[in-house]
């Protein structure tokens, strides 16, 4: 298994012979908007008239906690590698949930910017299904529960998007093969009885969490703070655990830095893996 830091949740996996892009963000740096437009953008994901429901709406109130982060343009760092050597040897793109940072926002109101529209994509649900083919996706598969793809699956598992009330439908992914370590992507999650439940039930070897600790108002934190990963790592301590999902987005309360900070406080820095965009791991 080789994992490798793209950028924010964006993530390339070569597992059992196939390699898969997590939430291919791949939209030009600053060129996705900000939360002042948000609202606007998802206005215009519609299909001929404007007064028909939107493909999807994940945005109904997306209001940061720092109003000074409305205009902050994203995302705010560039990919670390030309978008044709990240996009080389994909066989399948995983969507693990149609938010703007998980799956290239454009101008244009549709997602999938800069992907290759010929490559599949699983999607969580029916709804981010119908999303990723009006964005021109042209092999669009729901995962209701398991993919199986030659000797590996591809499982889909529950993760809660908010603190406050879930910030839309998110999924998480077990990953597992024989010959392979399982793998076990939270996805966009805090922890809770389903995380546990997940590492209980799969034990995973490997574990990719997103901890940027974002924050809105309406939802409260969207993803892992070091309390949460602190909790991920007492459930699996034998596990490699990967911070991933970190400097990218204005909601964001941690950075790299801080992360590590808080990780060393409680004693647990050298556990876990932070790594910048482009760095890679082989487990």
């Amino acid at each position: 298994m080789k994992f490798q830091q793209i950028r924010s949740a964006t993530v390339k996996i070569e597992y059992a012979g196939k390699t898969f892009l997590v939430d291919p963000w791949l939209t030009r740096q600053h060129m996705s908007g900000c939360f002042a437009v948000m609202p606007l953008l998802v206005a215009m994901n519609r299909k001929g008239d404007p007064r028909k429901k939107p493909v999807i709406d994940h945005s109904a109130t997306w209001k940061v906690a720092d109003p000074r982060h409305t205009w902050i343009m994203v995302p705010r760092c560039p990919l670390p590698m030309p978008v044709k050597e990240i996009n080389r040897g994909v066989d399948y793109y995983l969507c693990t949930h149609v938010h703007m940072d998980h799956i290239g926002l454009s101008p244009s109101g549709k997602g999938c910017e800069r992907m290759d529209k010929r490559i599949p994509i699983f999607a969580q649900s029916q709804q981010d299904a119908d999303y990723l083919a009006y964005s021109g996706m042209k092999n669009v598969r729901v995962l209701w529960k398991v993919a199986r793809l030659g000797d590996m699956e591809l499982i889909k598992v529950k993760a809660v998007h908010g603190t406050e009330k879930p910030c839309g439908d998110a999924s998480g992914y077990i990953f597992r093969a024989p010959g392979e370590k399982t793998l076990y992507l939270c996805g966009d999650t805090v922890w809770c009885p389903e995380v546990k439940e997940t590492i209980e039930q799969y034990r995973p070897q490997v574990i990719i969490t997103n901890n940027c600790a974002a924050v809105l108002q309406d939802y409260g934190r969207l993803i892992m703070d070091d309390a949460d990963l602190y909790e991920v790592y007492k459930a699996a301590p034998d596990a490699a655990i990967i911070a991933s999902h970190m400097d990218n987005v204005p909601h964001a309360t941690l950075t790299r830095k801080t992360l590590r900070e808080k990780l060393a406080a409680r004693g647990i820095g050298q556990a876990i893996l932070i790594p910048e965009d482009g760095e890679s791991y082989e487990f």
